[in-house]
């Protein structure tokens, strides 16, 4: 890190658990490496005979293991002579183990019949613990999305993931081309740092926050489509085999220092031994914006003038446009923007192939986009190339390298608060920056030209040796590269800077990341059986920016910075290592009660001088009640867990350092000088969240209802906060301090229910249940702050809350009387009266259903609610402030023209009145249901594509339908304010919202 020092020896450490790994590797002798070997080979087929694809077939103890192919065959070659136990397992079917001999220079054929299982507790599950464990010994909740139960095709990460797991949102901002999504499990959990989860791809770190806004570091920051990209939307949906979440401390403890907002695992598919296979498939569709605003016929007769004085000047304000209509054509249904609006098609084709041969299995696929938005100059064109490989040169030792490339061009539309933007100006109508919404103004607005290029690669390499049976060690070096060049240009002849502007920036991100984690299992008798595991990571991330800014141009062309009167160069470097060792133990009796106990103990270089190194213990525990002899066979398995763990969030790069920046306007006196930026904290150490929770999973009635319940307590000490410091030191910014102390509970709900089951079609619905409530605890003697408009860090209210800077309303509601309006009552006490609720929802429902026909007809559908939030709007107040007649206060303004004065409400009065209204005015619950996905999926005949395996053709919509709260007049809850997803308040500016998505995909098989 740039300025700071680590308090320890982060390399010496690391060589030491390189040390450990060679020492315990050349400790074993390699099993079978000069011995004679066989082969084990067969098939996988489902109870109806069908063919089960991507089943594992390995075994246990070794690297040896194959994934079936598209027919359900698998092979595994250079198995040393010896007896076995053969498995099989696949995410909803039972596990199957049977023991094989295998002899030397022979062939072992091996056939398994699998049967479907809605739950299955020897499923094997990462994320969370020292190496692979099955669900059974797992104390804590893990969630796993499998896309082989994904109808609907997703057009990236974040689309795939909404509305997927209890506790989990996923939100995404605009419209705009290549816009990221905000992801909070459970809730904040911090208000200095971010709240996005961790992210890796096979066991590789990359970055999870957004990219940098392509916004000028000179003049306004709002120059700018006033959004930001996200590196999850570079990951090829299609490569992903299976994603896995953790939602907490409790089960995040041995991620260490980064861990505390969750995890999420994506794993990619891999290779197998046989022939290739190739796939193929083709998205074609089109986004399509609904209505953020109200009707038209809501609209009084004259939305733009009143019609009173219409009424006196009739042919003054003859050949005016139609209530609800702006000059240009807009209609107040999309706050007057839908004349530049359209419906922009989306193509997408990918192609990969996977195969191998006796000791080479490899995956291989390619991607390419083209999607235009609904904003006229928005498109974004993407590239991605992937290639996963896994080589086992001796028995017992297995490498996976897996890489992926990916190059995307995105052109945006400049939008959200931007005065020199067309959403804004397109919003205000002729109260616009130019006076002036005819089509002409208003295309004056696109000659701008906003392109962001990513280039960004994820590799990482993995050596697996299980030298004996119980003993495995696993390496993983993985390296993340993503780069973002933006480029901002308003060219000479620009309407609103005729002159032109020119920013060109390029944001470098870097993360390193190097495990190691041994285990070794011991078989105690009577049932007793140890696993013991051990290792350390290190982490390691680089950000660099550099900007360069050019305005004041001579002459139209094609500018480069230096053409033109005023060059500037910016320039930031910031290096963060975090590294760490742990050990766990887990104990099982009886394969059914399991104990694990675990430890790890992290050190980071964003640490004060002072604070050391940091330990994150865990515990828990977990019983398969069903396999107990006296269980109710009605229930056939029940798994009951707990878990209790602990882990952090670091303070930002620079935050423990003292810091000066450069004076500006001329120095100080005329010269060079720096003046105090930053105090500087010796002790400033990580935010540390623990989290307390208990569940079950259970499958009931023939396994017709499938359920799982979490209870969940978070508490967050040390919280960082901004602390005023004492002017006379000298410096004039808050120093972050770990002063504080939040907490949060909830419970998550899900269940499955097969209402209808027969041989040639099954009808399942289900639904989920997640609720958070956070409370500030403690503000270790501050007083309430404020993180953004309207909200607020105050002790016993959510994390953050929405409440009032002003004395508010305390009779919104009311009415006046006899024809005269209403006299507005003020509260005496904000801090106290003026408080509307948590600005994250607090309760979060998910519906889903689906119907298998004959011939392979399959129907499915969900839904997701969210409540309990609220959210500013400050689209609506920046509007009225400026007196343009906003179509959220229609029913206002139809009452004060037709003279219906006392039907108006002090909240519609204080409102809608240019010179009444401010922030807490429009602060609206921000309550809405949307129907996430919805998806008719059809086999295609084999004598329609002769050569294909198998085909199919998919119908989809995404986002097609939306509910949202009465007391939300305008725009949509998912919309976002300037800073993209990750900013820590929600609430709206001048943005489109997110697009309902429709597709025809076509999935071939070779």
């Amino acid at each position: 890190m740039h300025g700071a020092s680590l308090r320890f020896d982060v390399g010496r450490a690391l060589r030491w658990m390189a040390a450990v790994g060679v020492i315990t590797l050349g400790g074993a002798q390699i099993a079978g490496a000069q011995g004679s070997t066989g082969t084990v080979t067969g098939a996988v087929t489902g109870e109806a005979g069908q063919p089960i694809v991507g089943a594992q077939v390995s075994l246990p103890g070794t690297a040896l293991g194959s994934v079936t192919n598209g027919t359900g065959h698998y092979t595994i070659v250079n198995v040393p002579a010896r007896d076995y136990r053969l498995r099989a397992q696949r995410i909803g079917y039972k596990l199957i183990e049977e023991p094989i001999t295998v002899r030397a220079g022979a062939t072992v054929t091996h056939n398994f019949v699998m049967q479907t299982q809605v739950l299955s507790l020897d499923q094997v599950v990462v994320t969370g613990t020292a190496g692979a464990a099955r669900q059974r010994e797992v104390g804590n909740s893990i969630a796993t999305v499998d896309m082989s139960n994904v109808a609907e095709p997703p057009s990236d990460v974040g689309q795939l993931l909404q509305g997927r797991t209890a506790g989990m949102t996923v939100t995404q901002s605009s419209a705009a081309a290549g816009s990221g999504s905000m992801i909070r499990l459970r809730g904040n959990v911090s208000v200095a740092m971010s709240n996005q989860p961790l992210v890796y791809v096979d066991g590789v770190r990359i970055r999870s926050d957004g990219y940098a806004k392509n916004v000028p570091f000179n003049g306004s920051d709002l120059r700018s489509t006033n959004d930001v990209a996200s590196p999850m939307n570079d990951i090829d949906p299609n490569d992903i085999e299976r994603i896995e979440v953790i939602k907490g401390a409790a089960a995040a403890t041995l991620y260490g220092t980064e861990a505390a907002a969750g995890v999420i695992q994506i794993f990619t598919k891999s290779g197998h031994a046989g022939k290739p296979q190739w796939s193929f498939q083709t998205d074609q569709g089109f986004y399509h914006e609904l209505p953020f605003g109200p009707d038209p016929s809501t609209a009084p007769p004259d939305d733009t003038i009143p019609q009173v004085y219409r009424d006196s000047f009739p042919a003054r304000f003859a050949g005016l446009p139609a209530a609800g209509v702006s000059r240009s054509g807009g209609t107040s249904s999309y706050l007057f923007i839908d004349p530049w609006l359209r419906n922009a098609p989306e193509h997408h084709y990918s192609l990969s192939v996977s195969g191998g041969s006796d000791a080479l299995k490899y995956f291989a696929s390619g991607l390419t986009t083209d999607d235009d938005g609904v904003l006229p100059l928005d498109n974004e064109r993407k590239q991605v190339a992937r290639g996963n490989f896994s080589f086992t040169p001796i028995p017992n030792l297995l490498f996976d390298w897996n890489t992926s490339v990916t190059a995307d061009n995105i052109h945006n539309t400049p939008a959200g608060n931007n005065a020199q933007g067309l959403t804004l100006n397109a919003f205000r109508r002729d109260r616009n920056y130019a006076s002036n919404d005819r089509p002409e103004a208003m295309n004056a607005l696109l000659d701008w030209d906003l392109t962001s290029a990513i280039s960004h690669i994820v590799s990482g390499g993995t050596a697996t040796w299980s030298p004996t049976v119980n003993l495995m060690n696993k390496f993983t070096f993985g390296f993340d590269r993503a780069q973002i060049e933006n480029r901002n240009l308003r060219p000479y002849g620009f309407q609103p800077q005729p002159l032109g502007v020119l920013s060109d920036a390029v944001a470098t991100y870097q993360t390193l990341t190097l495990d190691y984690a041994g285990n070794y299992a011991i078989g105690m008798g009577h049932g007793l059986r140890t696993t013991v595991s051990w290792g350390g990571q290190g982490v390691t991330t680089d950000q660099r920016q550099t900007e360069a800014y050019d305005d004041n141009f001579p002459g139209p062309g094609n500018p480069v910075v230096g053409s033109g009167g005023d060059p500037l160069g910016h320039e930031t470097r910031q290096r963060v290592v975090n590294a760490g060792g742990f050990g766990q133990a887990l104990f099982g009796l009886k394969d059914r009660y399991f104990l694990t106990l675990g430890l790890r103990i992290d050190g980071n270089s964003a640490f004060g001088q002072n604070l050391g190194l940091q330990d994150y213990p865990k515990a828990a525990f977990s019983w398969v009640a069903s396999d107990e002899k006296w269980w109710p066979s009605v229930i056939s398995v029940m798994k009951i867990r707990s878990a209790w763990g602990q882990s952090g969030r670091a303070p930002g790069a620079f935050d423990a350092v003292r810091t000066w920046t450069n004076a500006s306007a001329g120095g100080w006196a005329g010269n060079p000088a720096f003046i105090p930026l930053n105090v500087g904290n010796p002790d400033l150490g990580p935010e540390r969240t623990g989290e307390l929770e208990f569940g079950f999973d259970a499958t009931a009635l023939d396994e017709r209802l499938t359920t799982g319940f979490t209870w969940f307590n978070r508490n967050i000490t040390d919280a960082l906060f901004n602390v005023r410091q004492i002017p006379s030191l000298g410096y004039d910014n808050s120093q972050l301090a770990n002063v504080g102390s939040m907490e949060s509970h909830g419970i998550e709900l899900t269940a499955d229910y097969t209402v209808l089951r027969h041989r040639d079609w099954d009808w399942s619905v289900g639904g989920s249940i997640a609720t958070n409530f956070s409370e500030v605890k403690s503000l270790g003697g501050a007083p309430d702050f404020s993180i953004g408009t309207d909200a607020w860090i105050m002790k016993g209210q959510p994390i953050p809350v929405i409440r009032s800077d002003n004395t508010c309303l305390t009779n919104p509601d009311a009415t006046g009387s006899d024809g005269k309006l209403v006299v507005p009552v003020f509260a005496t006490d904000p801090s106290t009266q003026c408080v509307y609720g948590a600005n994250l929802p607090t309760h979060n429902y998910g519906i889903n259903t689906t119907l298998d026909l004959p011939h392979g007809i399959v129907i499915d559908a969900r839904g997701e609610y969210e409540g309990g939030g609220y959210m500013y709007d400050g689209a609506g107040e920046a509007a009225v402030s400026r007196s343009v007649r906003w179509p959220g206060c229609y029913d206002t303004y139809k009452k004060q023209d037709l003279g219906q004065l006392d039907q108006i409400t002090a909240l519609q009065l204080e409102r809608c009145t240019p010179a009444l209204t401010r922030s807490d005015y429009w602060i609206y619950p921000s309550d809405y249901f949307k129907l996430r996905d919805v998806s008719l999926s059809i086999p295609i005949p084999a004598r329609y594509i002769p050569r294909a395996s198998s085909a199919r053709l998919t119908l989809s919509g995404h986002n097609v339908w939306k509910w949202v709260n009465k007391d939300f007049p305008t725009m949509d809850p998912e919309t976002g304010n300037n800073a993209g997803y990750d900013s820590p308040v929600r609430s709206m500016l001048e943005q489109v919202p997110p697009p309902a998505l429709f597709l025809a995909s076509l999935h071939l098989v070779f």
